[in-house]
């Protein structure tokens, strides 16, 4: 039980969301394997014993990062299926809250940092698989549910929940990860989500 405690305090930590901050530029400026828990000590103004006392390794201190993504993840407002309300307004709701999470600066930064290395690890690619599982969690509950009312013909509600993050996510997030663009700003964000709202629904809208 004190172990607990001792770990949650720990992940509380100012230092401990310094050294997670030095090290994603570390990692983005360096990449993984050129990138030294000295200098990321260095970066976040701490002690090299602070670092390790929190990450034991370099692949320790990734795994934070990755993990920061999932808690970003799992702390997105979560979106229920209303058959009293219009598709459009409530998969505006759905993939405003969407887009807003994947085009924060933050989010952008640690995508690009666990992006970088996925295709190196296998490991790394699962958990960045599942994250994006859980991004369109909603979008496959809204489907499914749209489907059983008969409000949306969709045989296969996986496939679209992909489809949908796909259209925000090619004109809202992949030129910011790869590309190196600013992030989209609100207009942008709201704009690339109404498009694609508009055009999943005439496509998918039961006649």
């Amino acid at each position: 039980m004190a172990t607990d405690v001792k770990i949650k305090k720990r992940r509380k930590s100012p230092k401990r969301t310094a050294v997670i901050e030095a090290a994603t530029e570390e990692f983005l400026t360096y990449g993984f394997e050129g990138t030294s828990m000295d200098r990321i000590a260095e970066a976040a103004n701490v002690s090299k014993r602070t670092v390790y006392d929190h990450f034991p390794s370099k692949e320790d201190l990734f795994q934070a990062i990755s993990d920061e993504i999932l808690k970003r993840i799992e702390e997105m407002p979560a979106h229920e299926y209303d058959k009293e309300k219009s598709l459009d307004e409530q998969l505006l709701e759905i993939g405003n809250t969407f887009a807003t999470t994947i085009t924060d600066e933050g989010f952008i930064k640690l995508s690009r940092v666990v992006i970088s290395r996925f295709i190196q690890t296998s490991d790394t690619a699962h958990k960045t698989a599942m994250a994006q599982a859980r991004l369109r969690k909603d979008m496959l509950a809204f489907f499914k549910a749209g489907k059983r009312d008969c409000r949306l013909n969709i045989s296969n509600p996986a496939q679209a929940a992909t489809q949908f993050a796909g259209l925000i996510k090619e004109s809202a997030f992949w030129p910011a990860v790869t590309a190196g663009q600013a992030a989209a700003s609100t207009r942008e964000r709201k704009a690339v989500v109404k498009m694609a709202v508009e055009m999943f629904l005439n496509f998918y809208r039961e006649a």
